[in-house]
């Protein structure tokens, strides 16, 4: 009896012994046998792990970005020490291979302007921008008609005026001044002249030189000088029979007969003084007249008859001379003529267009001339 409870008391024991250790959490392990075991630090797998290094993240790939290409920076170089050579400088970047010639930048050809006439003051006209300024043709312009050349001017008889030197009151819209008419007749030589003065300015001087002929006065050179512009000139080149201008390239034939913007006054006063069927009221006097800017046209004065002129050397019984315009711009001229001083200009007005002031001289005296 007593051998079979000696088994079962150690069961119970042994049920109750493995309950208590797993209700407890005690730990433990089986007994060893031959074999020895480590002790558990040498085992433990935070030792191995130590030694491995972390798992890296996976690097990606670098994906290429476009890179906006950045302009070349000139660094100023280092001064070199004292004493030392500087160093050879590095070849700049090609941006052609070496050895390849290179092209110089070649600026765009402008077109070649055509035969252009130009007519303007000097200084009135803005230049062209630098790369656009064609050259100047030295090409002379090929000689153009007069343009009163297809149209019939008489031939007249002329009675040049002694020499005389006139003083007038100028006046052009509010301004008031002086002018002075230098006649100088010598042999076959003729001056003429005529300035203008504002106070202490001279604001117009013109001279006209030549000579006579058949047709009466002959020019030779004219000049235009203005206030605040450049001096402009005429020139009646007989013997080539042309007549050219110091601005324009132009070149007119030259007619006979042909007066400049001076001389047709005492041109005027020659054919009446010899013509008297041309002192009466219908007659007209026609003649060519050329300016300094290569204007010419013709100038047909018409007589208006008799009429007086209050002058400062009195009350003058004049002849009245009027040149009309031919165009809305055109020169409007009045004369009056002197029966008693050779025909001399007592009194002229002349004006360009509906919108000018006119430019007038009314005579304060008659002079001989010095």
């Amino acid at each position: 009896m007593r051998h079979r409870l000696k088994p079962l008391a150690l069961v119970a024991v042994g049920a109750l012994a493995l309950h208590f250790a797993v209700l407890s959490g005690w730990q433990w392990a089986w007994p060893q046998r031959t074999v020895p075991v480590l002790p558990a630090a040498a085992m433990q797998v935070r030792e191995v792990v130590g030694k491995v290094r972390e798992p890296v993240a996976e690097a990606a790939i670098p994906v290429p970005v476009p890179v906006m290409p950045l302009p070349t920076l000139r660094t100023a170089p280092a001064k070199p020490a004292p004493g030392a050579r500087p160093p050879a400088a590095a070849p700049a970047a090609l941006a052609t291979p070496v050895g390849a010639p290179t092209a110089p930048a070649v600026p765009a050809k402008p077109a070649e302007p055509g035969p252009v006439r130009t007519l303007m003051f000097a200084g009135l006209v803005e230049a062209p921008p630098p790369e656009a300024a064609p050259r100047e043709s030295t090409t002379p312009t090929p000689r153009e008609p007069t343009p009163f050349a297809d149209e019939a001017i008489p031939h007249y008889r002329t009675q040049a005026p002694p020499a005389a030197l006139l003083r007038y009151e100028l006046t052009r819209g509010g301004l008031s001044g002086t002018g002075e008419l230098l006649w100088r007749p010598a042999g076959d030589h003729y001056e003429l002249r005529l300035d203008g003065r504002v106070g202490p300015l001279a604001v117009l001087t013109q001279i006209s030189s030549g000579g006579f002929d058949a047709a009466g006065l002959a020019p030779l050179r004219f000049t235009d000088k203005r206030l605040r512009r450049p001096t402009s000139a005429a020139n009646f080149q007989r013997e080539a029979g042309k007549i050219t201008f110091s601005g324009p390239r132009t070149e007119f034939a030259l007619q006979p007969g042909t007066q400049d913007r001076l001389s047709w006054m005492l041109q005027l006063s020659a054919i009446v003084a010899a013509e008297p069927m041309l002192r009466g009221a219908g007659a007209k006097v026609v003649m060519g007249v050329v300016g300094a800017h290569a204007d010419a046209s013709v100038w047909a004065f018409r007589c208006m008859g008799r009429e007086p002129v209050d002058t400062s050397a009195g009350v003058v019984d004049a002849i009245k001379y009027l040149r009309e315009p031919r165009e809305l711009h055109d020169t409007t001229v009045q004369v009056w003529l002197d029966p008693a001083r050779h025909f001399l200009p007592v009194h002229a007005l002349q004006k360009s267009g509906p919108s000018d002031e006119g430019f007038s001289l009314r005579l304060r005296e008659i002079v001989a001339a010095p």
